[in-house]
């Protein structure tokens, strides 16, 4: 899970090193809300929600 350090908010603009598609590691997603559960990312137009759990298997930076 992300740690408590590891604090992100509303127009924090994040990547995912460790995404799939070498595309998507490099692409900047901004973060639009924060949840008890997880966030929701946008990038060219399209929108994703992440448990904390998934972003941090991402590798969000």
């Amino acid at each position: 899970m992300i740690q408590p350090a590891q604090t992100h908010q509303v127009g924090d603009t994040v990547r995912f090193a460790n995404a799939a598609l070498s595309a998507n590691r490099s692409r900047d997603y901004e973060i639009v809300a924060t949840h008890p559960g997880g966030i929701r990312v946008t990038a060219k137009g399209h929108g994703y929600f992440l448990t904390h759990e998934q972003a941090e298997q991402l590798g969000i930076t």
